[in-house]
This record gives structure tokens, sequence and C-alpha cells, in this order.
């Protein structure tokens, strides 16, 4: 007999007074790209190992299902809102100062930066193709992980992760998909060198070419879901056909406790 699936969690996206959005209490970021390589700049002077959660619209209808997902979210040190209908609802709520900010797109800039900054950059994980295709780009450094299938319980990491030791990086992309990225940090957060370690999922093969990112008429209608879909069918069908119409339901909540928490408020309303 199959064990019973835990209760589903209804998580909401809220806005307080001030214009700040959160999911399950945790705040999400507020500012752009700039702003944010600034706040990682300062992180990546500090003693430990920081995660950055990127959250879209799979990761948010994850936590409903995942209780270990959502203690993992609690605890990451930023969550910066990947998804752009994430963005649009925290936005109907009265978000202020939130921006669309993707793995890929942060993969991007920071890597053209790195020299300017003074980082060392760090990728873990991804395809092989990819890590070949990135291996000679300037201003990232690539770590391949052994084949991972319960991120909980590896063990066999432990080899990059001393590697890691000895690049001592700034800023590490952990592109192994979601939650078991966020997993695989959790998993080796006391024996990693210091640094902001973001979950990137797929970043390091948009970044490598392996595959394209969607025109950017496609990203600012929140469309970006269907190319992906039309590039891995096979793999992404199940996400955006079957599990992502689940967001509506947490759009609704959302609305719907955003009107009882405040009704009429003006700082609800974006200048």
């Amino acid at each position: 007999m199959s064990a019973t699936p835990p209760e589903r969690h209804a998580v909401t996206v809220q806005v307080d007074a001030g214009g700040t959005a959160s999911i399950l209490g945790a705040e999400l970021f507020t500012g752009g790209i700039d702003d944010l390589l600034t706040t990682i700049s300062a992180l990546a002077r500090s003693d430990r190992a920081h995660l950055v959660i990127t959250p879209n619209v799979d990761q948010v209808l994850t936590l409903e299902d995942d209780p270990h997902a959502r203690e993992t979210f609690r605890a990451a040190t930023l969550r910066i809102a990947d998804g752009a209908p994430v963005v649009a609802l925290a936005r109907l709520l009265g978000a202020r100062g939130i921006h669309r900010i993707t793995g890929t797109d942060l993969l991007r800039v920071a890597s053209a930066r790195a020299d300017a900054l003074g980082w060392r950059i760090a990728v873990v994980g991804g395809s092989e193709d990819a890590l070949l295709a990135l291996e000679p780009h300037d201003g990232v450094t690539v770590f391949r992980l052994p084949i991972i299938r319960d991120a909980r319980e590896d063990d066999a990491s432990l080899p990059a992760v001393r590697a890691l030791h000895d690049f001592a990086p700034h800023l590490v992309f952990v592109c192994l998909g979601s939650p078991k990225q966020e997993f695989w940090f959790e998993r080796w957060q006391d024996q990693l060198p210091p640094g902001v370690y973001v979950g990137a999922g797929a970043a390091v093969d948009f970044l490598a070419g392996v595959f394209r990112r969607a025109p950017r008429t496609l990203q600012v209608l929140g469309l970006e879901w269907a190319w992906r879909l039309a590039q891995e069918p096979r793999r992404l069908a199940h996400r955006y056909l079957v599990k992502g119409p689940r967001f509506v339901g947490v759009a609704a909540r959302s609305l719907r406790a955003g009107r009882i928490a405040s009704p009429g408020a003006s700082h609800r309303v974006r200048t």
C-alpha cells in the first residue's frame, strides 16, 4: 500500500504596508540587478555560505507540496523572484521595487563583470554539453558533480566540495534543478567555503547556448514558459501543463487575502 502524500499547504504571495512582497513570511528581494550585485558583494565578504533561491511558478507550487522545501525556502538568505507571474502577482498586490531577475540573467551579468568586481565565479552541476561549452567562458570556472539521486543523502560530491575550498569562490551557481539544488546546498552547507550560492536551474544551459532564451517580447509577456516547453516538451510538459495551472489558485488566494487584509487601502495602489 502506497504512503499517503502529505497534505498540500496553501501558499500565498503577500505584500506588507511598505510594499515588500513575501512568500511563507519570507521576503522577496527588492531592487534591480545592480542592487543585487551590491548585496551579493556584501554577503560574499562574510564568513559563511549563503543560499539564494530564485522562485518561479514551479518552485512556488513545490512549496505547497514539500514541507522540506518550505523549510529551505524560509532559511535562505535571499529569495529573488525569477518567475514573471510571481512578479506580476506581487505588483498587483501593491509590491514596490520588485523586479524579475532570472538565474540566467544573474549568471550572464555576473560573469561579464567578474574581473571588474574581483569575483571568482563557479558553476556546480549542469549538463555535460553545457559544461563543455562553458569551460573556456571568461569569468566562470566549472565543477562537475556525480549523478545525484537524492541530494539530501549525497556523499559523492565531497571531491567537488573540496575543490571549491581550493578555488575560494565569491559566487557559486548550483545548477541541479529545484528543489535538488537547494537540498544539495543544505546537505553540504557546513562544509562549503564561504560565499553566495545561487540555485540557478538551467542557467548554465542558456549561458552555454545549449538552449536559447525566449525572444524578449515573450519574456515581457510572461510567455517564456511556452518557449521552453517547445524546446523540451517531454521534460517540461507536466511542469507547465499539469502542475503550472495550479498557480491560478495561488493568485486567487493571494488576491482575496490582500483585499481582506486591507480593503481599499491606498498603499496597495502603485504610483
